[in-house]
């Protein structure tokens, strides 16, 4: 037994051992460095770009990145942070390259500024900033995907110092950035067009970082669609002054966020009734094609919740009703029964004692005249025992009638809120007369049997058909002539009105 359990056990490790490599391959790397200077000591400061890059590094962060950032660095800071990041872009499935600062093109070649950067001219150039080629070679260490994102297209604060020590003639000083050359697996996206300038903005972010900060949030979207929407934002929000440009060389599709669309979200709850999640969704995506019906789908729910609840409050209202009446039925049969057997006794003691002594014709004493009168006291009883009866016979058919109309009226709601339960039956169509249109049968009305107490019921009330009342204390003539009341003829008899008492009354 224990050599089997640590066989299994041994089995169970070699599957996970085998197991790791895919799980490893199937975990994408993601690195970015983010960096912002705003803090010029030589040169304008930027007021907004330190903004722009802890939004851009949060953002990133969010859709799986590991982030290697900065605020403010000089030429050392710089350099130190695309070492680092060159190290952690081996091998890596995806790499992201973003910048916000002042930046520009020398001899046709890009600069970035650090902060501490005194650029005086071509030789400070070349040792006071960080070539952009540098940053290009450390995303080529990747194997994935490499994307770099320049929003340094500033006014450049250095052209007239650098215009006028011109040491050589083609020394040559322009705005903006110059284009980059294009590479396989590399996407290059600038804040504005080669050669042109950006502006900085007036509010948190730049006019480009905050669009782009706003595309990387939308799940879904394929990094060429992300850009666009981007490139269209930046320029309806500056009035076409300022027009993004993108260079794009991907042999597939890549999306920065790969979490679930809104269409993919509601695919799974559209016919869900989880309110939280339904809620989430319309929160998370407010201006999504799919929020309408989102919540169209929770008023839904709510007003069948509503009508549920309606429902079980009704339920437990009627079945108080219900079973209130049911005790007054049953002590009201029991009530009636009591009378019956009371004058059914009283009535079979009469019987004998006008066997033994038949008075004469006309002769009433007072105690015939007692006993007549408390044999109608009986009678007098068992008849409002059997107008109670009748009384609540009565009560539960208006029991009934309310209930029926109290759920049509919560059907009612429902339906108008757009809850349908089951679609209304269609009246079939009469047979058509040549020559017209076939019309609609209206149904006809049916009479149901009346519901009555069902007296011989001793635990619930039941709905039987009324049948014609059976005589009281009746018996079939001799020979077959019909019934007599032995009642009446016993009562004559004995008040002295003559006649004779049956036989089979006797």
């Amino acid at each position: 037994m224990i050599v089997a359990v640590r066989f299994c056990a041994l089995i169970a490790l070699l599957a996970q051992l085998v197991a790791m490599p895919a799980l490893a391959q199937t975990q994408e790397r993601r690195v970015a460095l983010v960096i912002g200077n705003s803090a010029y000591k030589n040169a304008p400061a930027l007021p907004n770009t330190p903004n722009d890059a802890r939004d851009t590094a949060d953002a990133l962060r969010k859709v799986g990145f590991e982030v290697v950032d900065g605020i403010d660095l000089d030429k050392r800071g710089m350099d130190a942070a695309v070492s680092r990041f060159a190290r952690l872009a081996q091998d890596a499935d995806a790499v992201m390259f973003y910048y916000a600062g002042h930046g520009f093109q020398f001899n046709g070649e890009n600069f970035l500024v650090p902060v501490e950067a005194k650029i005086d001219d071509e030789v400070s150039v070349q040792y006071e900033t960080v070539k952009l080629s540098e940053v290009t070679t450390a995303l080529g260490f990747a194997k994935g995907v490499k994307i770099m994102v320049l929003d340094a297209c500033r006014n450049n604060p250095f052209l007239a110092q650098l215009s006028k020590k011109s040491t050589t003639r083609s020394m040559s000083v322009g705005s903006g950035l110059a284009p980059i050359v294009k590479a396989q697996g590399m996407v290059t996206a600038y804040a504005t067009q080669a050669n042109d300038v950006a502006a900085d903005g007036a509010g948190r972010n730049s006019p480009f970082t905050a669009a782009l900060v706003q595309e990387i949030q939308q799940p879904g979207l394929e990094i060429a669609t992300m850009f666009r929407r981007v490139q269209k934002a930046v320029y309806d929000s500056t009035g076409g002054k300022q027009t993004p440009e993108l260079s794009l060389s991907l042999l597939g599709d890549f999306y920065l966020n790969r979490e679930e669309t809104d269409a993919d979200i509601w695919k799974r709850l559209r016919s869900s009734d989880n309110v939280a999640e339904i809620k989430a969704f319309i929160q998370r995506f407010p201006t999504s094609f799919f929020a309408v019906d989102a919540k169209t789908r929770l008023d839904l729910i709510e007003r069948r919740g509503l009508a549920t609840g309606e429902r079980e409050k009704l339920e437990q209202e009627f079945a108080a009703k219900e079973k209130a009446l049911l005790d007054r039925v049953q002590q009201a049969e029991k009530d009636r029964s009591k009378a019956a057997t009371d004058l059914a006794g009283r009535d079979a003691g009469k019987t004998a004692d006008t066997e033994r002594a038949v008075p004469k014709p006309g002769e009433v004493t007072p105690a015939k005249q007692a006993d007549a009168n408390e044999r109608d006291r009986l009678a007098k009883e068992l008849a409002k025992k059997e107008q109670e009866l009748a009384a609540l016979e009565a009560e539960k058919a208006k029991l009934s009638q309310e209930r029926e109309e109290r759920e049509k009226a919560v059907a009612t709601r429902m339906n108008s809120g757009g809850v349908t339960e089951l679609p209304a039956p269609q009246k079939p169509l009469l047979p058509a007369v040549p020559g017209t249109r076939p019309q609609r049968q209206e149904p006809r009305e049916v009479k149901q049997p009346r519901v009555v107490l069902d007296r011989k019921s001793t635990g619930i009330l039941t709905g039987g058909v009324e049948a014609a009342p059976e005589p009281r204390n009746t018996k079939r003539r001799p020979g077959g002539g019909g019934t007599v009341d032995c009642t009446d003829a016993l009562m004559r008899a004995q008040l002295g009105d003559g006649g004779s008492v049956p036989k089979n009354c006797r």
